[in-house]
């Protein structure tokens, strides 16, 4: 079997980038295609890229494109039922709950400009640096001629920023429902199941999202 040269990938890497795609999971599948096609097939280098470049032609290539993302979130929606539904299974409920009721207790001592400062403001920069730091690993790393985005990120970054929403406003529902002049543990002694379903929702659905984003989601663009 054949095996490409260094200056071939070199070549297949620029003719690869050089093709109307924006994201590296589809540079990825079409540099690993192009590359097993030719170490194991019969024609020259030359000849299986002219004949590649025929079936994966420009129109092909952007209409793949357009729709990896949205094939990707798909996927990425599958994986994510699934684990949480396994998120809920025997014994690990236990852990949940305990950890949840310690956040509910945390949550109605401490005083609102802790909770403000120390992690309604850190959780909103998790929020915004998540995304941050993917788009620039995606970019350090030059594919052939070109930089490209990830479309991973792209389909699981809203679960991350899901529970970070979801606990600000558990945490500002007093504020937002009491008068101004009301202690904020009057909202929790007539709601009390109001914050609690919500810090529920925050520790299942941070957890099953931070998962999910270090998943690697495999999908079969071509």
């Amino acid at each position: 079997m054949k095996t490409l040269t260094s200056e071939q990938k070199t070549q297949l890497a620029e003719h690869i980038a050089n093709k109307p795609i924006q994201y590296i999971e589809l540079y990825n599948e079409l540099y690993d295609h192009y590359a097993s096609t030719y170490e194991k097939g019969e024609n020259d280098f030359k000849t299986t890229l002219e004949n590649l470049d025929q079936e994966f032609d420009y129109f092909k290539l952007v209409s793949i494109n357009m729709n990896l993302v949205g094939k990707t979130m798909k996927t990425a929606n599958k994986l994510y039922l699934s684990e949480f539904k396994k998120f809920w299974r025997w014994p690990q409920i236990i852990s949940t709950l305990v950890v949840i009721l310690l956040g509910y207790t945390l949550i109605e001592i401490l005083p609102m400009n802790f909770i403000f400062w120390c992690i309604l403001i850190p959780l909103s920069a998790f929020t915004v640096g998540i995304p941050a730091y993917g788009y620039i690993l995606s970019r350090l790393k030059k594919y052939g001629n070109k930089r490209l985005n990830s479309a991973h990120l792209s389909a699981t970054t809203h679960f991350l920023i899901l529970p970070t929403s979801i606990f600000n406003m558990s945490a500002m529902f007093p504020v937002l429902i009491l008068e101004p002049y009301q202690p904020r543990q009057d909202f929790y002694v007539q709601y009390p199941l109001v914050p609690l379903f919500m810090i529920l929702l925050f520790f299942s659905l941070a957890y099953i999202g931070f998962k999910l984003f270090r998943t690697k989601i495999k999908v079969q663009y071509l």
